[in-house]
């Protein structure tokens, strides 16, 4: 990668930030952009920096990592979680993390994460400019190239009519069958454009101009799958709502 990978920093431990800051410097590939000390403040940095990565403390004051994740405006960061207690890593896995770090994080381990996202991070940019495409992700007539077990298949975005997260998979309905692709829902979020797909649920993507109909709380799509839409999504929905989908 030619340029850094922007970190933000979010702990509310002091040594634990020292020892985070350390292992960063030690990364030619990384560069700390800002520090938080809890969630609030990590927000209002996250809007204002835009940072590629979030070093993220489960164990946070007030509205605990997992919790902040779920606040943030716009699309899933790529995120590494950092916790004293290993019962959060499931639960981090959940919401798409791309590692677990369990306290106090040795450098090798810290270096294994990193590599990680630098991977997910290779493998987005890879799919973006796949000349089966248009080159970018983020027109509506572009295509993808997602792996179906051995297979590489060509994926009009705009024949997308939902995505479905499944742990380390995703499945992708299209109007004649189903591609099931080994690969989390974050990173092909990324290069899903943003014109025609929202995101309703944890587990769920859909596409706009292929819904049916939706009072908010579910919506129906034109092939008659019914989605559940997410507490914490209802806000994004009822704007589409407002707008006409």
């Amino acid at each position: 990668m030619n340029t850094p990978i922007r970190c933000l920093l979010i702990d509310d431990e002091p040594l634990a930030q020292e020892l985070l800051l350390d292992h960063i410097g030690q990364v030619p590939t990384l560069e700390t952009v800002g520090v938080a000390s809890n969630a609030l403040q990590a927000i209002e940095l996250y809007q204002e920096l835009k940072p590629d990565l979030l070093l993220l403390d489960i164990n946070l004051p007030r509205m605990n990592g997992y919790e902040l994740l779920q606040s943030l405006p716009g699309k899933a960061p790529w995120v590494v979680a950092v916790s004293s207690y290993q019962e959060f890593a499931f639960e981090g896995f959940e919401h798409n993390v791309v590692d677990f770090l369990l306290k106090p994080v040795t450098f090798s381990r810290f270096v294994r994460a990193i590599t990680k996202v630098q991977e997910r991070m290779q493998q987005q940019a890879d799919l973006a400019l796949s000349p089966t495409g248009s080159g970018s992700a983020t027109t509506a007539s572009s295509h993808l190239s997602i792996r179906d077990g051995k297979m590489l298949v060509n994926v009009a975005c705009q024949d997308i009519i939902l995505v479905e997260a499944m742990s380390d998979y995703v499945k992708i309905q299209l109007p004649e069958k189903t591609v099931v692709s080994h690969q989390r829902v974050s990173a092909l979020e990324k290069l899903l454009p943003p014109s025609l797909f929202v995101r309703v649920n944890r587990s769920f993507i859909v596409n706009t101009t292929k819904i049916r109909q939706t009072d908010g709380h579910q919506i129906e799509m034109l092939g008659g799958q019914t989605v559940r839409v997410g507490s914490t999504y209802r806000a994004v929905v009822g704007n589409m709502i407002r707008n006409g989908l």
